[in-house]
């Protein structure tokens, strides 16, 4: 069987939003072997979504996926995540609010179709030959999932809309600053993306 490595990073104040998530992908998974590595209380996402790749290393997966506590997948999102890695592309979510309304498809507050090339993902998933050219994550909160997506690109996959890859986000707020206001903290990790995305100097 398929199996999929599901990384969730959760930190403490955040576990009614954990258990929901993890209920979710426990039920909503359509026919893969779903295994979920938890990874609590790091700075930042990035060293948690890192530090679950780590684990997931050991018995290697087909697919790794990383996700957030206060996210809940709907049915069949794997099927769709799936069909994106398998046309070689990266697939970007759909994703509504506790009240159904649309936050993001492809691009913030915007419905697009479906299989549109977008410039990045803000829930990654990937095979693990992807990950093995793709990764690690920036070490970093916010932009984590911006860095995916161009790093993605540089070795060769799309990010598309994928419709049916769709979540609903509670947004949870127990440290969504990771140790500084939600301001500071996107900022300072706006900084470390754009320094990530520089031409490194060659030394002569």
């Amino acid at each position: 069987m398929t199996a999929i490595t599901v990384v969730i990073p959760t930190v403490r104040g955040r576990e009614d939003h954990y258990e929901r998530c993890v209920e979710a992908y426990r039920t909503r998974s359509a026919g893969h072997a779903i295994h979920l590595v938890t990874v609590r209380d790091m700075d930042t996402c990035g060293l948690a979504w890192n530090a679950g790749a780590a684990q997931a290393a050991e018995q290697p997966p087909d697919y790794l996926h990383f996700t957030a506590d206060d996210l809940e997948p709907h049915w069949g999102w794997d099927v769709a995540a799936i069909e994106a890695v398998k046309a070689n592309k990266l697939p970007a979510p759909r994703i509504v609010n506790p009240a159904g309304h649309l936050d993001y498809c492809g691009e913030h507050q915007t419905e697009l179709p479906d299989w549109q090339r977008v410039q990045m993902s803000v829930i990654p998933f990937m095979s693990w030959a992807q990950w093995q050219k793709i990764g690690p994550a920036l070490d970093c909160h916010y932009f984590t999932d911006n860095h995916l997506s161009w790093r993605g690109l540089r070795a060769g996959y799309e990010t598309v809309v994928r419709r049916g890859y769709e979540f609903t986000h509670h947004w949870a707020q127990a440290r969504r600053g990771a140790g500084m206001t939600v301001e500071q903290r996107m900022a300072h990790d706006r900084d470390v993306f754009n320094a990530a995305m520089r031409p490194k100097a060659v030394a002569s």
